[in-house]
């Protein structure tokens, strides 16, 4: 990751059990990881491949989990 993504780095290092207190709103509804992989660019578009690739897979693992 660049050392330009601090918030991401913490982002991915937090427990998704700090989300479980409920405050963080409905999730959007998201069927496949490509829709997914776009909800995240239009969110954090200034990042590199890698660190979307990175952010897509954390949310995938601990929100989401589809499978394709």
């Amino acid at each position: 990751m660049s050392p330009n993504a601090p918030h991401l780095k913490a982002l991915l290092n937090m427990a998704p059990s700090a989300f479980a207190c409920g405050d963080i709103g409905k999730l959007p509804a998201i069927k496949s990881l490509a829709a997914l992989r776009k909800e995240v660019q239009g969110h954090f578009g200034k990042l590199s491949v890698q660190e979307i690739d990175a952010l897509v897979g954390w949310f995938n693992r601990n929100f989401f989990r589809l499978d394709d």
